[in-house]
């Protein structure tokens, strides 16, 4: 998963820096969520397409979101107290990371499988696009592929 990262990161790093920072949040959200269903049907697949795809989806698309993690909130909150508020996000970011294995844990002990902690994922990732989509980074600052568009547009 690791390997598969680094092409993630390096592709939305250039697909956020050409088209949008949503658009690279969009696809990493979609990669996770496509990892979650391909986790969900796991059992009834049991097959090596199914682990690849899932490895493929988190490790590319997924895990290239933390190309854009220090970008857009530089974007969205530049100035003196970026420092402060890239902290607080940074915090909040490992408390999520630390808990989730925990409510997957305990969703498991209740249900006796993953099955509901790939399905809150789901709709969790879906939740996450849709935030980035309301914070809309690109109101703030155009990326430098769409600034000829962005004047072109405005003469």
């Amino acid at each position: 998963m690791g390997l598969t990262g680094i092409v993630g990161q390096i592709a939305l790093g250039h697909l956020s820096d050409r088209v949008g920072r949503e658009w690279a949040w969009t696809a990493s959200g979609l990669g996770f969520m496509v990892c979650y269903v391909s986790l969900i049907l796991l059992p009834q697949f049991p097959t090596a397409i199914t682990l690849y795809l899932i490895v493929g989806s988190q490790g590319v698309l997924g895990y290239g979101l933390t190309s854009v993690m220090g970008a857009i909130p530089a974007e969205l909150f530049q100035g003196k107290r970026y420092g402060a508020i890239f902290g607080v996000l940074s915090l909040a970011i490992g408390l999520g990371a630390a808990s989730g294995p925990w409510i997957t844990g305990m969703l498991y002990d209740q249900f006796g499988s993953y099955t509901q902690a790939w399905w809150l994922a789901l709709g969790l990732s879906a939740v996450s696009i849709l935030c980035m989509w309301f914070a809309a980074p690109r109101r703030v600052r155009a990326v430098a592929g769409q600034v000829d568009r962005l004047q072109a547009r405005q003469r």
